[in-house]
C-alpha cells in the first residue's frame, strides 16, 4: 500500500518502524527511485520519500524553481509525519535540499535528525556552479542526461517522455542556478559523506569540508562508480543505510554513536 500525502510518499511502512529513513532525489528525478529501498531494509524503518511537483505522480504541477518554496511546504508536511526519530539521506540537489530541511525542523521546532548522510554534493555553504541549462534545447538536454546514464537512451526517440524527463529537470535546475550558498548552525548529530569514486564534479577534497557542519563527527565513504552509483548498485548503500539505523535508538534515548567523543573523523572505501 502507498501512503501518499503530496509531497511525500511511503510504501507499506512497518508497523514495527522506530525509524523515519527520509529520501530526498537528486534533480531531475523522483521518489520512486526509493521504492524498492523499503523492502531492503529492515522492518525497524520507515521509509519516507520526497517526491517534488512536476513528476511522476505529481507531473501536472509545475516543477518548484526556488528551494524556499519547497521548505515552505514540506516542513508543515514532514512535522505532521515524523513520529519517530528519523534520518536524512540526500543525493545531490537532494542533499542540500535535506540540509535546509534539518536546519528548519532543527531550529524552529526542535526535531534534528539522528543521522544526517549527504551523497553526491559539496557542502551546502559552497556556491554551485551553473548548470548553463537556459543555452540546452530538450533534445541536448537529453544527450547529455544519456552519456551521464542518467536515463536510458531510447527515452530520445518519444517525445512524450522526453517532455517528462526535461520538465522538471528544467525546474530542479533553475532551483540549483538560484541556490545561495549557507548554512547553519552544525548538526548535533552523526553526518556521513557519500561520493562515487569516478564523479567528476564531487572530489574528495570537496567532500571532506562538510565535516565543519556536523558538532557530532563526520565519516567518508567513497563507492564504486560515478555520480549515479547509488541507482547502479544501491545494495551497498542500503548496507550503509542498514548500519546506521541501527545506531538509532527510540526517541528519549540515545543514538550509539551520537557523539563526538565516540565518532572520529575518518574516511573509509566501501567495498
Amino acid at each position: 500500500m502507498t501512503a501518499d500525502t503530496g509531497g511525500l510518499i511511503a510504501w507499506d511502512p512497518p508497523r514495527t518502524a522506530r525509524v523515519h529513513l527520509v529520501c530526498v532525489p537528486h534533480a531531475g528525478s523522483g521518489a520512486y527511485q526509493f521504492r524498492s529501498w523499503q523492502r531492503l531494509l529492515s522492518p525497524e524503518v520507515s521509509l519516507l520519500a520526497v517526491q517534488l511537483p512536476g513528476r511522476e505522480n505529481r507531473w501536472r504541477e509545475p516543477p518548484a524553481t526556488h528551494m524556499a518554496e519547497v521548505l515552505d511546504a514540506l516542513v508543515p508536511e514532514l512535522l505532521s509525519r515524523l513520529q519517530l526519530p528519523y534520518v536524512v539521506v540526500g543525493h545531490s540537489m537532494g542533499a542540500l535540499l535535506g540540509y535546509q530541511l534539518a536546519q528548519v525542523l532543527g531550529t524552529r521546532h526542535d526535531r534534528w535528525p539522528e543521522h544526517f548522510v549527504a551523497s553526491a554534493a559539496l557542502p551546502p555553504d559552497e556556491p554551485l556552479p551553473l548548470s548553463g541549462i537556459d543555452g540546452l534545447d530538450d533534445a541536448e538536454l537529453v544527450a547529455e542526461l544519456i552519456e551521464q546514464d542518467a536515463i536510458p537512451a531510447d527515452i530520445a526517440r518519444n517525445d512524450r517522455l522526453v517532455r517528462l524527463v526535461t520538465r522538471p529537470l528544467r525546474g530542479d535546475l533553475a532551483m540549483c542556478d538560484a541556490y545561495v550558498p549557507t548554512a547553519g548552525p552544525p548538526l548535533p548529530c552523526p553526518l556521513d559523506v557519500w561520493r562515487g569514486a569516478d564523479d567528476p564534479g564531487v572530489s574528495h577534497d570537496g567532500v571532506q569540508r562538510w565535516s565543519r557542519h556536523s558538532s557530532a563527527g563526520t565519516t567518508f565513504r567513497t563507492f564504486p562508480g560515478g555520480h549515479l552509483y547509488h541507482l547502479a548498485d544501491p545494495r551497498s548503500v542500503i548496507d550503509e543505510l542498514r548500519r546506521i539505523v541501527t545506531g538509532v535508538r527510540p526517541r528519549g534515548g540515545h543514538a550509539r554513536g551520537l557523539h563526538s567523543t565516540d565518532r572520529a573523523s575518518v574516511d573509509e572505501e566501501a567495498p
